[in-house]
């Protein structure tokens, strides 16, 4: 379990808000695939085998961890900018929980945490 922030925890998986899930996320822009369906098939295994579907790709060491784990930033950046309402709802959100979620994972909690802070951060500049 991932927990940032402090209780309530708001829980960022199908097992919550499935908004806030990665199995649920879906971006337009993407051809309406999740961020789990685009990030697991972004992986490229030592075999050179790639966009491979989710089931196949989860829980595998990719050679390309590194790259993957910045898309996976940034599909979390696009799918909050095309779902400007949930923005609100992480803000309000005094912690964010991924029960599923595995230190030195890529995990929705983490990301939507520091999507949350920087735009409370943003917010601050603005009124001071």
């Amino acid at each position: 379990m991932i927990q940032h922030g402090t209780a309530p925890f708001l829980e960022c998986s199908s097992h919550g808000d499935r908004r806030l899930s990665a199995f649920s996320a879906r971006i337009r822009r993407r051809g309406n695939r999740s961020i789990e369906e685009i990030y697991q098939a972004a992986k490229v295994f030592e075999d050179g085998s790639t966009g491979l579907t989710w089931r196949q790709a989860k829980g595998k060491r990719a050679v390309n961890a590194a790259e993957v784990r910045a898309l996976y930033s940034v599909l979390w950046d696009e799918y909050i900018a095309e779902h400007p309402e949930l923005l609100p709802v992480i803000k309000s959100a005094a912690g964010l929980s991924d029960k599923f979620g595995q230190a030195g994972h890529a995990c929705q909690a983490t990301e939507l945490w520091r999507i949350r802070n920087a735009a409370l951060e943003a917010e601050g500049k603005r009124l001071g």
